[in-house]
């Protein structure tokens, strides 16, 4: 394998599109990212460190690794921007591959597949563990598990489990909200960290406390809303980028700053069960439905992708986007913007789901007349239907 390493490779994000249509993509699915959210996602965590410093080195954690999706687009993220600034020293080659990158997963597999993904792509495979984050029982996952860190980056499995969520808000064992709580709990005071969750997180009156103890822990800086079907076909669950940066435990009231929301409608896959790529370009070689990825324009000049773009600047509350969509169909509604904590807070359920206040649901009410000529529509279709059978 020497000749492989640092080459880049992500060999379960390629064994992954090679089963495309398969049913081992459905099992394999259970523990992958798509890599074009992983990349992004890591890329808008870490804009910040764009240059190595030794007095002030960090590091980075996922405590459900997977395969390792996040942590070696982070691992690249890093390379690139040390590179673009000059700083990529020994140093902070041996930083990368040694002092920086930590990842739990409960699986064994999953491990193994983790640290030969980090091998491929430089480094950095050094502190991977097999442990359960939400309790530990192995030494070294205790260890790992039990300090604090600058970063956490993780998609977190959801539903019902068996251990109750460290929350004082809720009584719960919803897998989801306890990886939220130890995500918290893993961070140094000003940390930040990006995990996929689903929707019932974000919505759920039942979890209006919890939402509330949230943001009284943390700042929410930034919501992404993810296509239904961005992970399918495993699952079609509606999930969200959630990036909070966590507080003092001496600040109690909640946040006082906006919540920068932003709703992705393409990423670049169909959305559909099947997921092919949609790769229509503009004039300028710009992708038509992928607001995720980067490109090379027809000047040869290497542009951000339209969320890297717009990232916590965006807001089109006062003129609406338009696009076309992948059917050639126009659209033009509300896609970014800060969200007043006020509104939130205002809110009956505490609700942060950015289609709530970026595209509010107005019911379309008709009279009794219309009613009525609907209701006579739909009998004179099933009475004709029924006459057609013999």
């Amino acid at each position: 394998m020497k000749p492989l390493h640092g080459t880049g490779f992500d060999l379960f994000g390629a064994v992954y599109e090679m089963f495309a249509s398969s049913k081992e993509k459905k099992d394999f699915g259970e523990y992958f990212t798509r890599r074009h959210y992983t990349h992004i996602f890591a890329k808008l965590l870490l804009q910040n460190e764009d240059v190595y410093n030794s007095e002030k080195e960090f590091s980075i954690i996922d405590p459900a690794c997977g395969t390792g999706g996040f942590l070696t687009e982070s691992f690249k993220v890093l390379i690139n921007n040390y590179e673009k600034s000059g700083t990529l020293s020994d140093d902070a080659k041996e930083f990368l591959a040694k002092r920086c990158f930590y990842g739990v997963d409960v699986r064994d597999e999953n491990i193994s597949r983790t640290r030969l993904n980090m091998f491929l792509v430089g480094d950095g495979h050094t502190h991977m563990y097999s442990d359960n984050s939400l309790k530990p029982s192995k030494f070294q996952g205790k260890s790992v598990l039990g300090k604090t860190y600058q970063y956490v980056i993780t998609n977190p499995p959801y539903g019902s489990g068996t251990i109750k969520a460290n929350t004082n808000s809720i009584t719960t064992n919803r897998t989801e909200i306890a990886f939220i709580c130890k995500v918290i709990d893993l961070l140094n005071v000003g940390g930040k960290a990006c995990i996929i969750t689903p929707d019932g997180v974000l919505e759920n009156p039942s979890y209006k406390k919890f939402r509330k103890e949230l943001l009284e822990q943390c700042e929410i800086y930034a919501i992404v809303s993810l296509p239904k079907f961005a992970f399918a076909p495993y699952t079609k669950e509606k999930t969200y980028a959630l990036f909070i940066k966590k507080r003092s435990t001496k600040i109690t009231k909640i946040q006082d700053k906006p919540i920068w929301m932003y709703i992705i409608d393409n990423d670049g896959l169909a959305n559909s069960d099947k997921r092919f790529p949609t790769k229509l370009r503009n004039n300028r070689n710009g992708w038509m439905h992928d607001e995720i990825s980067g490109w090379v324009s027809t000047d040869g000049i290497e542009m951000p992708g339209i969320l890297e773009k717009r990232w916590l600047t965006f807001d089109d509350s006062e003129a609406h986007t338009s696009w076309i969509d992948e059917k050639g169909i126009s659209q033009c509604s509300r896609k970014g913007g800060f969200v007043a904590i006020q509104d939130v807070w205002n809110d009956n359920y505490i609700t942060l789901l950015p289609e709530y206040y970026l595209r509010p649901y107005s019911p379309h009410y008709i009279d009794e007349k219309d009613f009525q000529q609907e209701l006579d529509a739909i009998e004179a279709e099933v009475r004709r239907l029924l006459d057609e059978i013999p």
